[in-house]
């Protein structure tokens, strides 16, 4: 009797971290396509942010599935718990205390100036009040100044994105464009023959928010916590 609930006793032990792992339900990622950082790929999500969060779940077999949001709409449908999680900057959120927030960031993202001179004296954003900027339309690039003619900034384009803002820039319709770093080498790489520089303004860690209306959201986010911190 006794050795069969010593046996039961190790069993238990060992089936512990994976009873504590399988919570019974499939969790939502709530992304917005955002190459090279997260996007649609024939129907699976693939990116730098991607490939963090797959492995993130599969070190904890925790279970989970993407669904990509209409970038306009993506604030509204995470806070309004349309998904389970997402993977966002810290001044993306409004409604915070909605969401348990990981303790570690899953990834870091580099805020810049890019320009097609390369010695330029550009180390902070109040630098590019100096310059003509092309900016990307709807971006807060997570700054608490806001990136417009009222704010002292000579903002002569809007564009709709880093492919249009790059090809304004080789045109010559400004000195600089404000963007981030992984979009910007994505599309270097398509353009071999124009040299352009990446100047450093910021970094922005990207942390993993869970709602907390999610059932288990707390134990969810221990075993993503200690998953993070044994990756670290």
């Amino acid at each position: 009797m006794r050795s069969s609930i010593f046996v039961v006793f190790i069993l238990f032990i060992f089936l512990q971290p994976a009873m504590a792992a399988n919570t019974g339900q499939l969790l939502t990622w709530g992304y917005v396509n955002f190459p090279p950082y997260h996007y649609d790929n024939n129907g699976k999500v693939q990116g730098a942010i991607a490939d963090q969060i797959n492995a993130i779940f599969k070190s904890t077999n925790l279970e989970y599935s993407a669904v990509e949001l209409p970038a306009k709409r993506a604030r509204l449908y995470i806070e309004e718990g349309r998904v389970d999680f997402s993977t966002v900057i810290e001044t993306f959120m409004t409604h915070s205390n909605k969401f348990l927030k990981s303790d570690l960031p899953i990834y870091r993202i580099r805020l810049g100036a890019i320009c097609q001179k390369d010695s330029l004296s550009i180390s902070n954003i109040a630098d590019l009040r100096e310059f003509e900027l092309i900016i990307i339309a709807g971006y807060s690039y997570g700054l608490e100044d806001k990136i417009d003619v009222k704010s002292g900034y000579d903002v002569v384009l809007s564009a709709q994105h880093h492919k249009q803002a790059i090809n304004a820039l080789i045109h010559n319709r400004g000195d600089c464009f404000l963007g981030y770093e992984g979009p910007y080498l994505s599309e270097k790489e398509k353009l071999p023959s124009h040299s352009m520089t990446f100047y450093l303004i910021e970094e922005f860690p990207v942390y993993l928010y869970l709602n907390k209306r999610h059932d288990n959201a707390e134990r969810v986010m221990r075993i993503i916590n200690n998953a993070l911190l044994a990756n670290n």
